[in-house]
């Protein structure tokens, strides 16, 4: 087994690389990739710890792009160092970090009692996200579980969202190439409901460069994974598979086997490798 799609403490995960490498390994897994939002920085630890405990690691990330919907695109077997990417992670950072407290300042003016020091301190030093500012929101007993918080105020299109500048798309998955990488759609599950249809979206991000599609994915059901199969294979697109483990931020996420609908196998990572190979 194998999971493509694992967050770290460096963007919005609760595990160090180092803790997220033992624990694939005491699953059983073969390979996992790192996949942080907007950031490359845990990948060489988890790289060394990988060759340390004989557990392949992928480099990877999962860089927003601006489309009509939430739309995140993987990079996979990415070149970490390389300038142009590294250039555009870094402009994706500042846009993050402008973006937080805009989101408590809607909070209080809601009535919420936060502030950045708060948060800071939930954070412990790591990459401050929304899900900080949710588990001090559960602190406080404003709510029971950080995803009643996202579900209520913090996600798409509630009252204290508040939107990050992104990439466009083409200029995500460029950024991918540039950096040598495989880039994929991830969770594409919710481009099976727009208007225009999956297809269309897909052809156009192929025009783009998308290599691929995230076909298996925690979120997906099976009548979805179905779907999502059929329409790679009719656009000729590669598949890819991920939990989207992120810890105790979505604690009914495991590493490997997601919702304990996930098996996916290694033969999809000897797919993305001969990709790779091919260039």
């Amino acid at each position: 087994m194998i999971d493509l799609h694992v967050h770290t403490t460096f963007s919005d995960g609760t595990y160090s690389p180092e803790d997220v490498v033992e624990l694939a390994k005491e699953k059983g897994l073969f390979a996992i990739a790192i996949t942080d939002h907007d950031t490359t920085d845990g990948v060489k630890i988890a790289l060394k710890k990988g060759q340390e405990i004989g557990i392949k690691v992928i480099s990877g990330v999962e860089i927003s792009a601006d489309f009509e919907i939430e739309m995140h695109i993987l990079g996979l077997f990415i070149d970490v160092d390389n300038t142009s990417l590294q250039e555009k992670l870094k402009m994706l950072e500042v846009f993050r970090k402008e973006r937080n407290p805009k989101i408590i300042e809607k909070l209080r003016k809601m009535g919420y009692d936060i502030s950045m020091e708060d948060v800071e301190k939930v954070a412990s030093g790591e990459v401050i996200g929304r899900p900080h500012i949710a588990r001090v929101l559960v602190q406080k007993g404003y709510f029971d579980s950080t995803k009643a918080v996202f579900e209520n105020l913090l996600g798409f299109g509630k009252p204290a969202y508040v939107k990050k500048e992104k990439l466009k798309p083409y200029e995500a998955i460029r950024a991918i190439k540039e950096a040598k990488g495989i880039a994929i759609l991830a969770h594409p599950h919710k481009y099976l409901y727009l208007e225009e249809g999956p297809e269309n979206v897909f052809e156009e991000l192929k025009e783009y460069g998308l290599d691929g599609i995230e076909v298996f994915h925690s979120e997906h059901t099976e009548k979805e994974t179905r779907e999502l199969l059929e329409t790679a294979k009719k656009l000729d697109l590669i598949v890819s598979g991920g939990s989207d483990f992120h810890g105790a931020n979505k604690p009914d996420i495991e590493i490997g086997i997601g919702r304990g609908n996930l098996n996916i196998e290694v033969g999809i990572l000897e797919e993305l490798e001969r990709k790779v190979a091919g260039r």
